[in-house]
């Protein structure tokens, strides 16, 4: 088997620790070197996501290669449908260290105090090219000095020694499997520096086509590390960021006990967010949102006093999290205003097709809720949503980021999403054979377009209502009349839903002159379109998909606003 990696040192390694372990259940391998955009970039310019993999994953769909070896943590958060991570080895030490010009290696690093980060001197220059770290760390001492510095670890530590800089922030992992923990002055607790998602991880990734080869890769896996894995890149992925957002996360498994440590750390925030969230193994749906709405609600207790722009964010009671985790990051003062709410189907309906009807073919998901909606009903019926008896052998499409999002906090690969994120472009593209037998759970609001082109195309489909959308909620009035009175900048819509369900809070409440003569920012076209049947022009339309579009598409209808005579 041709295994590609990246030509680093360090990578090299990490392709030898995953040729052992192959070696060890039969299977012979030779290493291909893979040059990845991330090596090609010029020195001190910063990567994006998705920089040291793109290249490798390439190899494997034009088939150069027949596995590939990753960091966990520089996957992007939107994976390739084509290809799946068949094995993460065990992981290594999570957690971020420093390594300090001239001092030896700590004696006792693994037990450290937090005040160890005294070990660098008043106004020290730290040298690191992550926005998650020098967050992080700035919130804690104000004084340090970060700067870029980029490079593989073995031209970090040259560069720290020569004097370019007097600390560098590193990956623990990275250090020991190059037998250089030597180097290491305080391994930095993770309730003060989250790592990255997926940190210490390694992940190898085949062709989903290639069965027989991922089945024979499984014995290599270890569970507590992919729950672990797949949970902190759930939550990146929900927060609508990447390997850049200044996001980390940390997952434990215990028994059936699942534990997730997150932070948030923005330079628009008086200090850094910190939460925690536990629940049982099977909830790790739960625990993810659980542990978003909670970092979104204290980042927002962080900076409602400071005097920034005020925006409404009109979405839905559980959706509007990563909304509003955006906008503070963009230094506005989100105000919630459920446009909507959500009830799940609970008359047995939905639980009858996860666990008696015959296999599914496909299950195709058009939104978030549907995928909650699914992962109860499979908890009603006593087992997880990817061991659902009717579901098993299914694959699964998503429409968007957001839904592929939260079928992997659900632990559920992706097999398909459309080149666009609309239903209609979900609808022709998924691939479809006559007489495949396809559940497509929706909310009653949907329409008949979706279902009907997959029904054109041959399938054999099963319309079922998975939830229930709650327009203008009652309990939502009293919180739209107090988000007035605190004159808001704009309004971020992100449903068509949410058009509609603002709007009649605003008329219930006698406010519909008011709330018409704020600046609308739209999260896509069929939001935009709504907004227009209802005689309203948005101030802005977001370009890309996802909070961190619809947040930017607020702060330019906030700019538009003020330009305005």
């Amino acid at each position: 088997m041709r295994v590609g990696t990246r030509g680093s040192a360090l990578a090299r390694r990490q392709a030898d620790l995953v040729a052992e372990a192959l070696a060890a259940i039969g299977i012979p391998t030779t290493i291909e070197i893979i040059l990845t955009a991330g090596d090609r970039r010029a020195p001190d310019t910063e990567w994006g996501e998705g920089a040291f993999v793109g290249a490798i994953e390439a190899g494997l769909i034009d088939g150069s290669i027949d596995i590939a070896v990753h960091s966990a943590k520089d996957l992007p958060t939107a994976e390739e449908p084509a290809l799946r991570i068949a094995a993460y080895l065990p992981r290594a030490d999570p957690r971020d260290v420093l390594v300090i010009r001239g001092r030896a290696a700590a004696t006792d690093a693994d037990t450290s105090p937090s005040s160890s980060l005294d070990l660098l001197p008043h106004g020290s220059r730290v040298g690191t090219d992550s926005p998650r770290r020098a967050g992080f760390l700035r919130a804690l001492r104000p004084d340090l000095e970060f700067h870029p510095l980029h490079g593989n670890v073995d031209t970090r530590l040259r560069r720290l020694d020569e004097g370019a800089t007097d600390a560098l922030v590193l990956a623990a992992a990275g250090l020991i499997r190059l037998g250089r923990s030597d180097r290491i002055a305080v391994r930095i607790p993770a309730d003060l520096l989250p790592p990255a998602p997926g940190q210490g991880a390694l992940a190898i990734q085949v062709r989903a086509s290639d069965t027989e080869l991922a089945a024979r890769l499984a014995a290599m896996d270890d569970p507590a590390t992919r729950v672990g894995v797949e949970v902190e890149r759930a939550l990146l992925a929900a927060t609508g960021g990447g390997c850049r957002t200044p996001v980390g996360a940390l997952a434990s498994v215990t028994g059936s006990r699942l534990e997730l440590l997150a932070g948030f750390a923005s330079s628009n925030l008086p200090r850094a967010i910190i939460v925690r969230a536990a629940d049982d193994l099977g909830r790790r749906d739960e625990v993810v949102r659980m542990t978003l709405q909670r970092l979104a609600d204290e980042a927002v207790r962080a900076i409602e006093d400071s005097g920034r722009a005020q925006v409404i964010v009109a979405g839905g009671e559980d959706t509007s999290a990563a909304t509003r985790l955006a906008l503070v990051d963009r230094g506005v003062i989100p105000v919630e205003v459920p446009a909507f709410s959500i009830e799940v189907d609970t008359d047995g309906e939905l639980e009858r097709v996860v666990r008696a009807a015959p296999p599914w073919d496909w299950v195709v998901v058009s939104s978030a809720n549907a995928v909650r909606a699914l992962a109860i009903a499979a908890r009603e019926a006593g087992c997880e949503l990817a061991s659902a008896p009717s579901l098993r052998t299914a694959r699964w499409a998503a429409v968007g980021r957001s839904t592929a999002a939260a079928l992997g906090a659900a632990g559920i690969h992706v097999d398909h999403r459309p080149t666009v994120t609309t239903a209609a472009a979900l609808g022709v593209e998924v691939p479809l054979e006559p007489g495949m037998r396809v559940l497509l759970p929706r909310s009653d609001l949907a329409d008949n377009a979706l279902p009907r082109q997959l029904a054109a195309r041959g399938a054999v489909v099963e319309e079922i209502v998975a939830y229930r959308t709650v327009e203008a909620p009652t309990a939502s009035r009293g919180q739209l009349r107090r988000a007035l009175e605190r004159r808001p900048a704009a309004v971020a819509l992100s449903s068509a839903s949410a058009v509609r369900g603002l709007l009649q809070l605003a008329a219930e409440i006698g406010a519909t002159d008011r709330v018409r003569a704020i600046p609308l920012a739209a999260i896509g076209q069929s939001t935009a379109a709504e907004l227009r049947r209802f005689g309203l022009e948005p101030a802005a339309i977001a370009t890309t998909a996802g909070p961190g579009g619809l947040a930017d598409a607020v702060v330019a209808a906030i700019h538009v606003f003020a330009e305005v005579p």
